[in-house]
């Protein structure tokens, strides 16, 4: 059966407030905050609130944050990135949000459910009613004359609640994936810190190197003591690096079934493929300098070069070699920065032991392969959310009695 759709005003269901005007001397202490970040990366606010604002008694009452509002960004740099919204499932106390943003605070009961609204309002098809309200000067903006024009398509209550509650789930899921992925990302992080920083790896009785007597010796190319039997060596004489020709950024698709990235990260996702396995990625041109590894089904752009290992074993060890140093200092250009491969083919590195890097590569590679699980999996969770939602609004699809 065909699920009936109910037109709607937005402006009879909710009522439109900006947030708070904030100085920077506010930020970072007091009472939480919801920024514009939070707002525009979350379909639903996060649980915890890691933003901080020194707010009075009047301002936390005035932009306070209850379940069911929704807030929304009220500008951008593009229509496409215009109104992005966070709904709030519960009440917030104390909490205020960002000038950069607007709250629609329902005045209806049992007429919208927020976990429904939260993916509702970021689908296609209110992306496509903003794009064609929105006003663009300058900037993207959102405001009280583009509230009161849209009209809105919803089921009933009682569908929805069916439907945002499938998609909450969803979306838990997606969560706890990341938080998952977070602790990895921070095992990796802390074993390299101990082992190539700290340098108390495992030595031949299994007990940490230096603080057990490991003999360290003076490198003079390093100025400076590293473990007999590592070396140094710099980025061009272990890897082989290459710039890929320029993608064309039309060529994106949304079913591709390979992952893109560029130098801001990952754009889309094409159907042709090009790179190799155990390469890394250095964004070189704008945002210079971040270090990303490659994935199954990715590529690259021309706006990133590739470093490819000439021994698989070194891998794991150079990602995070560079991601933790940092190629920064080889960033060169003013009106452009960028990072070109004669910058980057002298950057001096410590090349550990070969059974030392084996080692790190057992622990360290299964670990990678379960995040990058990790992210497949939430991108045919966020797919399947994306398909589900236009297939149960049109009737297409329905829930068993």
């Amino acid at each position: 059966m065909k699920t009936k759709l109910i037109e709607y005003k937005l402006s009879d269901l909710y009522e439109m407030s900006s947030g708070i005007s904030t100085k920077p001397e506010q930020a970072g202490h007091g009472y939480p905050f919801f920024s514009f970040s939070t707002i525009f990366n979350n379909a639903v606010l996060p649980e915890e609130i890691t933003d901080f604002m020194d707010t009075s008694d009047k301002e936390r009452e005035t932009y306070s944050v209850r379940k069911g509002d929704i807030l929304i960004t009220r500008t951008s740099e593009t229509i496409d990135e215009l109104a992005m919204s966070s709904v709030a499932l519960k009440d917030y106390p104390n909490a205020t949000f960002s000038g950069f943003a607007k709250r629609l605070r329902p005045i209806k009961n049992n007429i919208t459910y927020p976990k429904f609204m939260a993916y509702f309002m970021r689908s296609e098809y209110f992306r496509k009613i903003i794009n064609c309200k929105a006003t663009m000067t300058l900037r993207a903006s959102f405001n009280e004359e583009i509230f009161s024009y849209i009209k809105i398509m919803i089921p009933d209550y009682n569908d929805q609640v069916k439907i945002g509650d499938l998609f909450y789930t969803i979306e838990k899921k997606i969560r706890n994936n990341n938080k998952i992925y977070t602790e990895l990302e921070s095992f990796t992080k802390t074993l390299y810190d101990y082992w190539f920083l700290q340098f108390e790896f495992p030595n031949d009785n299994d007990k940490p190197y230096k603080s057990l007597g490991g003999r360290m010796v003076w490198n003079e190319e390093l100025k400076r003591e590293i473990p007999e039997g590592w070396t140094e060596s710099t980025l061009s004489e272990i890897s082989n690096m290459y710039q890929p020709n320029t993608f064309d950024a039309k060529l994106l698709e949304d079913d591709g079934k390979y992952r893109v990235y560029g130098a801001g990260g990952y754009m889309g996702q094409y159907h042709d493929f090009n790179h190799k396995e155990s390469e890394i990625f250095i964004s070189c041109r704008g945002s210079c300098g971040n270090i990303y590894r490659s994935m199954p089904f990715s590529l690259i752009t021309g706006n990133a070069m590739i470093v490819h290992p000439n021994n698989i074993y070194l891998f794991e060890y150079l990602y995070l070699t560079l991601q933790r140093i940092g190629v920064k200092n080889c960033i060169t250009g003013s009106v452009q920065p960028q990072i070109t491969r004669t910058s980057l083919n002298d950057w001096k590195l410590v090349v550990p032991s070969e059974k030392v890097v084996r080692h790190f590569k057992s622990i360290v590679e299964p670990i990678f392969k379960k995040q990058e699980t990790i992210i497949e999996e939430n991108s045919k969770l966020n797919s399947l959310r994306d398909f589900l939602l236009p297939m149960l609004m049109n009737g297409q699809i329905s829930f068993n009695k």
